[in-house]
């Protein structure tokens, strides 16, 4: 985002120096002040684009977290079921009664 941030700086140092130079003439300054039009919508452009993928980036961020946070709920809630589910099978298999 920085590195957007300085192409739209220098761009605009630039198309200042081409607008400064070309005020000389009517008819290039018409094209200059066309030519900076055209650069800030275009930089409006990038901006909103930048933006999006921020924002996208930030909600995948988001629903990894929260799938992390599911995972290990779950891990954790299985792990408290296999010790009751491992003794009522070997109770099974051994053919004892299991201690509720």
């Amino acid at each position: 985002m920085i590195l957007s941030h300085v192409c739209l700086f220098v761009a605009g140092a630039a198309a200042a120096a081409v607008v400064r130079e070309a005020s000389k003439s009517e008819s290039l300054h018409d094209g200059a002040v066309r030519l900076a039009a055209a650069g800030l919508r275009a930089a409006d452009v990038v901006s909103a684009a930048t933006q999006t993928i921020a924002d996208e980036a930030a909600d995948i961020n988001a629903e990894a977290r929260r799938q992390a946070r599911i995972d290990a709920a779950v891990k954790e809630r299985l792990a408290d079921l296999e010790e009751g589910i491992r003794a009522e099978v070997t109770a099974e298999v051994d053919g004892t009664e299991v201690d509720e």
